[in-house]
């Protein structure tokens, strides 16, 4: 779940930037959604959905969350709130509503402008019902800004993420979560447990498990009406100045009750400090990453599969030796299979061929969920499973006796067990019923499924915490419910060694652990006794994986995910049979039981209901495509005094959709310098189908100058020489249309055409004192060419599959072939060849570029165009000043400018990355909030021209023979929070084959 402000289309380019951004990976977009409108009385729910049944329960959801929410925030939507709900997890990674990629572990989002929540639904009702709560907190959040007369939208910023995401947990879910709860006795036990600071520096504490520990410790403490006032002073004057302002102490006096208070009410038990570790940890840390998750161990016991950021920047699938943990190949990396949009890894494993040869698991590919099936002995996917009269499966289950997988199989909001024969191709509903049915697991005869139900067994509890076993037969004629702990989230069954006898997972007593389930006589016993528990990222996830006797399971600890081997038999011996088989939410519960009342608490135990709501309040209504703002940003305006004078500088960017973002507007303006340097764009973009089709207009001035002596004649017949300085202006004034067609998330095509008419204004400084002062200068219109208008057509073919690092690519290729042709009055064509290859070297990172710009055609060398400059430092760095520069047919030492200007370009490039200061895992200096990394670079390049050649050369006295030039030297690149990427570099120039002084220089962009 994230709550975003919605983001500007073409960020980190130019404001003035039309077409789609140089490179960069695509959005998932392969459907076409016909959306309907459902109004209630405060929200307006936009769906594809046959059911009608399920938009009439979300909208009574809806409803509801809206009135336990306003009880405890006091506050009212004016208007109607938007909720667009998409029918599975694929569908909602391609919404148009939100403009960043949606990652696989979101649940849900929340944007400002317009407090848009956009979510789809899940494998379970519950999970449905509490990613809806969650978000609405988040609209109401919005809405508390946006109507308070003190503070805005923006002030969002000054709330830090864990009081943000806490608040939407606490008001969702109350104080009883045995998933927190485990989280919290984790921290405790391993003295780990963050200050507030911690919180807010370090990416290392979970936001939503702190968070939502720290504002059930608030409502225990001072009471649930102190949620909004603290929130509202957060925003307004930051969270330190807020919990003194509001609760009248500091923020480390805070921490330190907070964590008193929660030590004595969660380490209660002697388990807390008795306990030990059943097994062998076989992955963790040491040999893997931090999060070490889902496993899944091969029959015949020599292979396992699990999921983890072992290479840092990414969740990737491992297969490693399950005895040793020795990890064998990485399996699947987005660099590797680049053809699958994204990995589905968090709440589903994997699962083994009976021989052991093939391993299958869940992936997001073309807009569907498919599942992936991968030869070991071959090293690639063989085959690939899509069932489309489902709108999403999960949970893959290969039989050991036949070729068949089981799956959680979804479709409009409903998840059943099926089964898929890979031989025929044939699918079978074998559970077919209104409950949610999730995680299923053959015996190991092969004739039964076990698998989890929502269904209530006992009418004394709420189903909302209510996950129960079930078993039913291959044919789906037998079916069967086994009663375990009333009310508790009893889950990942897995068959043991006897077919009568069924391991699974259980937070019954607020912990999380092993039980053995005997399906003939009904006893349970408990196998694990952990104060933290067997657990994976979230409850649903997998966390145990079985092989003969041997078992493989996942557990919290410290605040990182291991992986431990064991066997069955080993933990029976130390197994407890159970008599009592109700749950006990006291050891549940985050903070002690509080004796002022609580309105969350009572509103989610009671399920209590709105008042009635009139029947016509609910109806179908047509959808009113009406633009709003998304997004402003830029703003900013000024008087500048510099070298050349005094101006103005300014600029502001807006964009404006629909509210389902199918048809988006872009404005921009943009000021630096004098009245001539205005510049602006409009951009109209259709995003309704797979194919983006825009149309824009714009306005765009170039500055560029160039130095010049000048030679005068006195009277007297001698000569005087002065220093000018020539300003040139290109204004650009443009129609285009433009299109851009995905074909996955790494692929696409570009096409455009346009008509432009181009004009020059060139003005002389005359007589300026210095290469630095210019503001006595006499300034004086010199003739400029004529202006011309022409047509442009232009195709691109770009790839990228990058991981990003600290601040440049690590990992993966980029390639952008791009073609120019002018129509008429210029003869010209352009070509563009851009291919970056990156090799990851844990922890660092060898990166490679070939360039080649090229200008070709009649008109190729027109003045007209401005000539392209080899020594920027997004080319060859070290060249962009220096006081080498001279006439090399005079002096060998020097080389002229005309060395490094031309109309076609050749570069390459050659850096080692080194991650500076961030994760201490991997950056020479630990920082929790500063990321930058250092590149030893080496640059090479050459430009020419039709009046010029490249010679392969060091040295030349010849201006019409262009010689490659180098540089080598050390480039710092900081991350200035993702806002932008700055880089400070040193450089040797190397020419004429001589090595120069060094040269200081600076870059604004992230590493290429």
């Amino acid at each position: 779940m994230r709550i975003i402000f919605t983001i500007a289309l073409l960020l980190g380019w130019s404001v003035l930037s039309l077409h789609a951004q140089y490179f960069g990976q695509n959005k998932p977009s392969y459907e076409e959604f016909e959306f309907k409108l459902y109004k209630t009385p405060n929200f307006e729910l936009y769906h594809y959905f046959k059911n009608e049944e399920l938009i009439k329960n979300l909208s009574k959801q809806s409803e509801k969350w809206y009135y336990y929410h306003q009880q405890v925030l006091l506050d009212t939507f004016q208007t109607r709130n938007p909720i667009i709900f998409y029918s599975n997890h694929a569908d909602f990674q391609q919404t148009t509503a939100v403009s960043s990629r949606i990652d696989v572990g979101t649940g849900g989002v929340t944007e400002g402008m317009k407090r848009r929540v956009v979510m789809p639904v899940t494998f379970t009702k519950q999970q449905t019902d509490h990613v809806l709560g969650h978000e609405l907190v988040h609209a109401f959040q919005y809405n508390i800004l946006t109507h308070d007369e003190d503070i805005n939208l923006m002030a969002i910023n000054n709330v830090p993420l864990w009081m943000i995401e806490g608040m939407a947990e606490y008001l969702s879910l109350g104080s009883v979560n045995s998933h927190t709860t485990l989280w919290m006795r984790d921290a405790l036990i391993n003295n780990s447990f963050p200050t507030l600071e911690d919180m807010t520096r370090s990416y290392r504490y979970s936001p939503y498990r702190y968070g939502h520990a720290f504002w059930a410790f608030i409502a225990y403490q001072y009471g649930e009406q102190y949620i909004p006032r603290l929130f509202k002073a957060a925003a307004h004057d930051g969270y330190e100045q807020a919990i003194g302002d509001v609760l009248m102490m500091s923020d480390d006096s805070l921490s330190v009750l907070w964590q008193k208070t929660l030590r004595q009410h969660l380490l209660c038990s002697s388990i807390d400090s008795t306990f030990s570790i059943v097994g062998d940890r076989i992955i963790s840390k040491k040999n893997s990453g931090r999060y070490n998750l889902n496993p899944s161990i091969s029959p015949n016991g020599k292979h396992l599969v699990y999921l983890s950021e072992r290479d840092l920047y990414d969740i990737d699938l491992f297969l490693a030796d399950s005895k040793t943990g020795k990890v064998v190949s990485r399996l699947y990396t987005a660099t590797s299979h680049d053809e699958i949009d994204a990995l589905s890894y968090l709440e589903t494993a994997g699962t083994w061929s009976a021989n052991s040869r093939y391993f299958a698991f869940i992936a997001f590919k073309q807009g569907k969920s498919t599942c992936q099936i991968f030869d070991i002995q071959k090293k690639q996917i063989t085959k690939e499973i899509t069932i489309d009269e489902y709108d999403e499966i999960s949970w893959p289950a290969w039989s050991p006796t036949e070729n068949i997988i089981a799956f959680a199989a979804l479709k409009e909001g409903v998840s059943d067990i099926i089964t898929y024969h890979i031989d025929s191709n044939t699918v079978n509903n074998i559970t077919n019923n209104n409950y949610s049915c999730i995680q299923p697991s053959w015996t190991r005869d092969g004739k039964y499924i076990y698998y989890i139900s929502d269904k209530n067994l006992s009418k004394q509890y709420d189903t909302q915490n209510c996950f129960n076993i079930a078993r039913i037969s291959a044919d789906g004629l037998e079916h069967r419910y086994f009663k375990t702990f009333d009310g508790a989230k009893n889950f990942t069954p897995q068959s043991s060694t006897n077919n009568h006898e069924v391991l699974f997972l259980s937070n019954w007593d607020g912990r999380r652990n092993l039980y053995l389930l005997n399906t003939h006589d009904g006893s349970i016993e408990q196998v694990s006794n952990y104060p933290t528990g067997i657990t994976g990222m979230t409850e649903y996830s997998p966390a145990i994986t079985l092989a003969g006797d041997t078992l493989l399971y996942s557990m919290l600890w410290d605040g990182e995910y291991s992986i431990y081997r064991t066997s069955v038999d080993k933990l029976k011996e130390s197994g407890t049979q159970l008599e009592i088989k109700e749950t006990d939410l006291s050891l549940s519960r985050i903070v002690p039981y509080s004796s002022i009342p609580s309105q969350v608490e009572t509103n989610l135990y009671f399920k209590r209901q709105p008042y009635a709501l009139q029947t016509d309040s609910f109806y179908t209504d047509k959808i009113q495509n009406k633009f709003k703002l998304d997004f402003i940003g830029g703003a900013s305006a000024g008087v500048m005094t510099g070298r050349f004078g005094t101006g103005m500088a300014g600029s502001i960017e807006a964009m404006f959709s629909d509210i389902l973002g199918k048809n988006m507007v872009y404005t921009a303006l943009s000021i630096n310098g004098e009245i001539y340097d205005f510049g602006g764009q409009i951009a109209y973009i259709n995003q309704r189908k797979r194919v983006k089709i825009g149309v824009g207009l714009s306005h765009i001035p170039y500055r560029t100058g160039t130095y010049q002596y000048q030679t005068d004649s006195l009277p007297d017949g001698s000569t005087s020489r002065s220093l000018n300085y020539l300003f040139r202006r290109t204004f650009e004034d443009k129609l285009s249309i433009f299109t851009f067609i995905p074909i996955n998330k790494t692929k696409r095509f570009e096409f455009g055409a346009a008509y432009a008419f181009y004009n020059y204004r060139i003005e002389k400084l005359k007589n300026i004192n210095s290469f630095s002062q210019l503001y006595s200068a006499e300034k004086e219109k010199m003739p400029a060419p004529d202006g011309f208008g022409t047509g442009i057509i232009d195709a691109a073919f770009v790839i990228d599959n990058a991981k990003m690092g600290l601040a440049s690519p690590v990992e993966g290729k980029r390639l952008r072939i791009q073609m120019e042709h002018y129509l008429h009055k210029m003869q010209m064509q352009t070509l563009l060849v851009d291919f970056r290859r990156y090799f990851f070297v844990k922890p660092y990172s060898l990166a490679f570029r070939i360039y080649h710009y090229g200008r070709y055609g009649k008109d190729s060398d027109s003045e007209r165009m401005s000539e392209l400059f080899l020594g920027s430092p997004w080319f060859v760095r070290g060249y962009d000043m220096g006081g080498f520069y001279g006439d090399e047919s005079v002096n060998a030492n020097t080389i002229s400018m005309n060395q490094l200007i031309g109309t076609r370009l050749l570069v390459t490039n050659l850096e080692w990355r080194i991650p500076f200061t961030g994760p201490k895992e991997i950056a020479w200096f630990p920082s929790n909030f500063l990321f930058s990394e250092m590149a030893v670079f080496i640059d090479a390049g050459v430009s020419w021209n039709k009046h010029s050649y490249p010679v392969a050369r060091l040295s030349t006295d010849n201006n019409s023979q262009r010689i490659p030039v180098f540089s080598g030297g050390l480039a710092y690149r900081i991350n200035l929070f993702g806002a932008m990427i700055l880089e400070p570099y040193y450089g040797f120039p190397f020419h004429q084959n001589r090595l120069k002084r060094g040269e200081f220089g600076i870059n604004i962009f992230a590493g290429w």
